[in-house]
């Protein structure tokens, strides 16, 4: 099994479309990290932590036709949900989130017509 390439590694990391691969890598990072058995808590948030900035600052390098990522940061936090699971989260800086929400609002416009 082969695992698929980062967003940031495809030709067609550009424009809004960086914006969309980012959040498939976040998740994919999230999800590694909350699933990550044997390691403490407090571990996976710090390793999780620093796979989000590394990701962060590949976009900011390699994705073309935006500047979306440019001089912005995430926090990686922990919580517990309703069934008791502990789950991470990234909180996005505000200028990371205006970009996420516009494309957002974009693919909301183009869907309706």
């Amino acid at each position: 099994m082969t695992t698929p390439p980062w967003g940031y590694e495809r030709a067609d990391c550009t424009g809004d479309h960086a914006l969309a691969l980012f959040l498939d890598d976040m998740e994919r990072v999230v999800e590694h990290y909350a699933n990550l058995n044997g390691a403490q808590l407090d571990a996976r948030v710090f390793q999780a932590q620093a796979a989000a900035n590394k990701l962060l600052q590949a976009y900011a390098k390699n994705a073309r036709r935006t500047t979306a990522f440019n001089d912005q940061f995430i926090e990686i936090k922990s919580f517990v949900n309703a069934a008791g699971q502990t789950q991470l989260v990234p909180i996005f800086s505000s200028g990371l989130k205006q970009a996420l929400v516009r494309l957002l609002n974009r693919s909301n416009q183009t869907t309706r017509h």
